[in-house]
């Protein structure tokens, strides 16, 4: 008996040992609060204090690092507990989603410094070391880095050029969508030599700031001489035969639809351009137009053309799908062909090994039947 009441003494003892241990380390890292965001904002109003947000998805392994690792830190737990009131919220649950809509949370981890109003002083996205986080959330304290200090002084009407350029960078950080708008206000106040200079290509070689048919894409597309000798013809070259690449291959997934006559005109525009690799893209050109009559039609230009492309994506795998469902058996067979074709010709790729994963369930489908 006596034995049995020291053997549980020594478990109670264990355990009382444990559980103020546990305690201790949560509190030496920073302590996120089980709090609704209108109540970490009124105890924030009331501890005089800014809140913090962790902005996180269950499958976001860089959320998951900076849970395991970072935060239960003592000298990060010292920094943030004297000065927020920490939260975090799952972008997927609860209050997470309308949370990500109102911020603008577009990548995870993200964090937010927040007013007690609810209204923004600073965001982080990524995951970082102990002091990659404290120096970043420190970035809130200073008003000439704080990106909602810029975001209000862009809401009142701010558009100096070296304030939209700051405002720019900072939103590319962020993937925030209006970083498309600011890019547009400040190529209106650049002139030609700044715009084809190569401070400003970062606006054409990102196409979050330069989508489809936006009007900086036309203007690289119509300025392409004279960006080939402000930045270089191998470098601008290849910009403008990807962006080509990515409209056919639109049109393919029928994402765009042309006509007939719109796409020889887009032909002739691309030849015009004197491309490094214009044959590959006239090859691309010639099978949008016979995928567009029908799929007899479609196999018989890419029996011929794939086979000229030299430097792009043979599109292969593109059509792979429909003709398998929608071809004749005769589409079907020569199409397999083709792809054998290919199969023997290609240098190892990745291109390569898909097509033969598709050659390989064709064959073993065909068994079964």
């Amino acid at each position: 008996m006596i034995v049995k009441l020291i053997v549980m003494r020594k478990i109670f003892l264990f355990v009382i040992l444990l559980c103020w241990g546990i305690v201790g380390f949560t509190q030496d890292g920073v302590n996120f609060e089980h709090l609704s965001f209108k109540e970490a904002l009124d105890k924030a109003q009331a501890e005089n204090k800014l809140v913090f947000v962790d902005c996180y998805t269950s499958w976001c392994g860089p959320c998951r690092n900076m849970t395991e690792h970072i935060f239960p830190q003592e000298k990060v737990g010292d920094y943030f507990n004297s000065k927020f009131v920490c939260v975090k919220y799952d972008m997927e649950k609860g209050e997470g989603p309308e949370l990500g809509k109102r911020f603008g949370v577009r990548a995870y981890p993200t964090f937010l410094v927040l007013r007690t109003d609810g209204t923004l002083v600073h965001k982080l996205v990524g995951g970082r070391d102990a002091d990659g986080i404290i120096r970043g959330v420190e970035e809130a304290f200073d008003a000439s880095k704080a990106s909602g200090a810029m975001e209000a002084s862009y809401q009142a009407g701010e558009r100096g050029k070296e304030f939209l350029l700051k405002y720019l960078k900072t939103l590319i950080r962020f993937y925030d969508p209006l970083e498309t708008v600011v890019a547009g206000e400040l190529m209106d106040q650049l002139s030609d030599k700044e715009k084809m200079s190569k401070d400003y290509w970062f606006l054409f070689t990102n196409q979050n700031l330069s989508p489809a048919g936006s009007n900086i894409e036309k203007y690289l597309l119509k300025n392409y001489t004279y960006f080939c000798k402000s930045i270089g013809k191998e470098e601008v070259s290849k910009e403008v035969e990807k962006r080509y690449m990515e409209r056919l291959m639109r049109i393919f997934k029928k994402e765009e639809i042309m006509t007939e006559r719109q796409l020889k005109a887009l032909g002739r525009e691309i030849d015009a351009l004197k491309l490094p690799n214009n044959g590959d893209l006239q090859s691309y050109v010639k099978i949008a137009r016979g995928e567009m009559k029908n799929l007899t039609s479609l196999v018989f230009v890419c029996e011929n053309e794939f086979f000229k492309i030299k430097a792009l994506e043979v599109p292969y795998i593109h059509f792979y799908d429909r003709i398998m469902k929608e071809g004749t058996p005769e589409d079907k067979e020569r199409w397999i062909a083709v792809g054998e074709k290919l199969y023997v010709q290609m240098e190892d790729c990745e291109t390569k090994k898909i097509i033969k994963l598709c050659l390989d369930f064709y064959k073993n489908n065909n068994k079964q039947n």
